[in-house]
């Protein structure tokens, strides 16, 4: 065994000693379902596998025990997201997403979360992370009761990392390098509040 594996491993030890959630990660919509808006030029469901893959090296390299809700091109129900996430006997749910707006000059990164003191804390810790990292313009922290947030029974969040609508925006997203700047935000937000 390498050093580096016998690192990760005491990693992945430690917080589970330490009690760390397993980070349940939710590449949005696939399969059948492209995301984004109707008639949408660029599908939505590959740049969202793109950047939860890439948080999941980051957390597992960091020492989190991860699960995915999809790890290919295919379609997973709204309720079974959830239901793997439930599953957990301790877990943190981030959904990873990018926008779509009839209007082509909308664009930025913005966060939802639902209720919950943990939940509200994890979305702001990750929207602050993700400004700092990348740059990009800020639309908020929003409240709103979507599917994977109202039926989680664990602290849960949902990232929208840019508009694909906005070719500017697109063009950057487009760029591999920044989706692994968008993984790293996510990843060290994730790592700081749990660790």
């Amino acid at each position: 065994m390498k050093f580096p594996s016998i690192l990760a491993a005491l990693l992945v030890l430690a917080c589970a000693a330490l009690g760390a959630p397993v980070i349940v990660i939710d590449a949005g919509h696939g399969g059948h379902d492209q995301g984004g808006m109707p008639g949408q030029r660029i599908a939505e469901k590959g740049y969202a596998l793109d950047v939860a893959k890439r948080l999941d090296g980051v957390l597992r390299r960091a020492g989190f025990r991860t699960v995915m809700t999809r790890k290919g091109d295919y379609f997973v129900t709204l309720s079974d997201r959830c239901r793997i996430s439930n599953a957990q006997s301790k877990a943190v749910f981030v959904s990873i997403h990018f926008n779509g707006a009839p209007n082509p000059d909308a664009y930025g990164i913005e966060m939802y979360c639902y209720r919950g003191r943990e939940s509200a804390a994890l979305a702001d810790r990750i929207y602050r992370q993700l400004l700092s990292s990348t740059g990009a313009p800020g639309r908020g922290v929003k409240s709103r009761s979507l599917y994977v947030l109202s039926h989680a029974r664990f602290p849960a969040v949902l990232c929208e990392l840019g508009f694909l609508t906005n070719r500017g925006e697109a063009s950057r997203i487009s760029s591999s390098s920044y989706r692994q700047k968008l993984a790293e935000a996510v990843g060290a937000a994730v790592i700081s509040r749990y660790r």
